[in-house]
């Protein structure tokens, strides 16, 4: 079915259609040409349908709905979607670890949160690796579970390993200092390119660029930080002073 005939199906269905788009940011990396600009043009025209565009990298969202240069420019009502709260995450999380006979302490629970910082796909992966090793006879303690935590990032080690590998020595370079802050803001400042021991401020910005095209890094305002948690922790302990839920 070709772009058109969606659209005309849309507008002739005989209710009101909701159209979501998850991680919409994607469409900046199609390689035909004026994608954006024909999706545009096609979404303007529609009465009988509204659109949600969601997106999990934020620098790239402003750039599709903020630049005045892209079609979709002031196009759209903006909703930051914050991490569920810790009070309802641990209700979620005991609910189910008493549904299968397990229990886990309240400790462990709020320093998983913290570590991910209520990021719900790192959470959910990490409760569920946990869930599996609880035997149900006693409480799942915060050191098992930290245990467990690095059982989890280190299976991802090939794959970060590779990651690394085909990236500039520069790009390296501030991937690494990156991580080590865990947050990290005005890396084109003179005190953090000699506490990281960085080549130049110029450098540092062609590096950080790169690596927010590749995904590697997130911005939000004017801190950045490693986009994949449990790579972010890898390269903290592989590079870095390490992690534990225990600190």
């Amino acid at each position: 079915m070709s772009l058109e005939e969606i659209f005309i199906y849309l507008e002739s269905a005989d209710k009101p259609c909701v159209v979501a788009i998850d991680e919409f940011q994607q469409i900046a990396k199609y390689p035909e040409e004026n994608v954006e600009a024909i999706l545009r043009t096609y979404i303007q025209k529609c009465k009988n349908t509204t659109f949600v565009f969601s997106g999990s990298q934020w620098h790239m969202m402003q750039n599709i709905f903020f630049s005045a240069s892209r079609p979709f420019y002031q196009s759209a009502s903006f909703l930051n979607l914050d991490p569920i709260g810790l009070e309802p995450y641990c209700k979620f999380v005991h609910k189910h670890f008493k549904r299968g006979g397990k229990k886990i302490t309240d400790e462990c629970i709020t320093c998983i949160y913290n570590l991910l910082e209520g990021h719900t796909w790192y959470m959910q992966t990490l409760f569920n690796r946990i869930y599996e090793q609880s035997d149900g006879n006693d409480e799942m303690s915060i050191t098992e579970a930290d245990q467990i935590l690095h059982m989890t990032v280190e299976s991802g080690k090939t794959v970060y390993q590779s990651m690394v590998s085909m990236l500039s020595e520069r790009q390296k370079e501030v991937l690494f200092s990156i991580a080590k802050e865990g947050k990290a803001s005005e890396i084109t400042s003179a005190d953090f390119i000699k506490k990281h021991g960085l080549y130049s401020a110029s450098s540092v910005q062609s590096a950080v660029r790169q690596l927010l095209e590749k995904e590697l890094v997130t911005k939000e305002g004017a801190v950045y930080q490693i986009y994949d948690r449990f790579f972010g922790l890898w390269l903290s302990k592989t590079y870095g002073t390490g992690y534990s839920l225990c600190k």
